[in-house]
């Protein structure tokens, strides 16, 4: 990670501070539900679905940045470098289309949660769908520098390994 690179210390800050919070929480309803049975924490299991979803959207991007995805590559490890390497230009760049329609398709949703409010938490659903939003904004924005990083090695290679 470079020092200047700040919108990835926002997205690893995110995540460590989401995913903490979701521990907390998560710890939280089980120590209610178990050592104090008197005590009834309501907003835990909706608070947990919600941090659960923010600690995806910061961290997912991250995962493509550095290309540290889970992926079946068995396909791809029997066919020779040259027609690999095309194949994976052919992902990055079907990657790059589904999250442009995914990040348009969000925004739609995040209009229908604006008139709707969470049970317990009593935000609008408006803040929960746009965790979609921002999770498919950054995954395409590093799903673009990723494709200009491939092509630009593949060039320097001369389309060979």
């Amino acid at each position: 990670m470079k020092k200047n690179d700040i919108l990835e210390k926002i997205l690893r800050a995110g995540t460590l501070l989401s995913f903490g919070s979701l521990i907390v929480t998560v710890m939280l309803q089980v120590i209610t539900r178990f050592l104090i049975p008197g005590v009834t924490l309501v907003w835990t299991e909706e608070g947990s679905r919600f941090l659960f979803k923010v600690a995806v959207a910061f961290g997912a991007p991250l995962a493509m940045k550095h290309e540290e995805f889970v992926n079946v590559d068995i396909l791809l490890n029997v066919l020779s470098r040259k027609v690999r390497n095309i194949f994976e230009i052919i992902i990055h760049i079907v990657t790059i289309g589904l999250f442009a329609i995914v990040f348009k398709e969000s925004i739609a949703f995040v209009k229908i949660g604006q008139s709707q409010m969470s049970a317990t938490l009593g935000f609008p659903m408006s803040v929960a769908h746009a965790t979609i939003t921002v999770a498919s904004l950054f995954i395409l924005l590093y799903s673009i520098v990723n494709l200009y990083h491939y092509m630009r090695d593949f060039k320097k290679r001369g389309g060979a390994a």
